[in-house]
């Protein structure tokens, strides 16, 4: 019973520790990302060939690989830059992460069948993104 208690009082305190930090990290987002109003139409704007499947497709890929909810995916920009993105969920260096961005890269290789490394630079946005794996697909 004793290391019951002790494995409990541990854990309540990790809680409390890191509950300012998850709170912080939603205000942010929600902020940045979740309060705005469906970006569909800048999508579609910005690329008017494709189909709202296609751009649906994508930023599925991506919110999956952030581990963002599926429902989030038409609050993201073709402008907003993936390191902003990422640098509100990790807004200071050298805290460990996720592995959010090295999964995006993984599944837009496997999906798209392109060497994310040729994009060329970090402030890349996801409509550029976009425009690299779609040349290719």
């Amino acid at each position: 019973m004793k290391t019951f208690v002790i494995i409990l009082c541990i854990l309540a305190a990790l809680f409390l520790i890191t509950l300012p930090f998850e709170l912080r990290l939603r205000r942010l987002l929600h902020e940045r990302y979740w309060d705005r109003v469906c970006t569909g139409r800048d999508w579609k704007r910005r690329f008017p060939t494709t189909s709202k499947t296609e751009i649906r497709e994508f930023l599925d890929l991506f919110v999956v690989a952030f581990a963002f909810p599926r429902k989030r995916c038409l609050c993201f920009s073709p402008d907003d830059r993936v390191i902003d993105i990422y640098r509100t969920l990790y807004p200071s260096k050298g805290w460990g992460d996720a592995l959010e961005m090295e999964t995006l890269v993984e599944m837009l290789e496997e999906r798209y069948g392109v060497e994310v490394a040729k994009f060329g630079r970090d402030g890349i946005t996801l409509g550029e993104i976009y425009e690299h794996t779609h040349r290719v697909a």
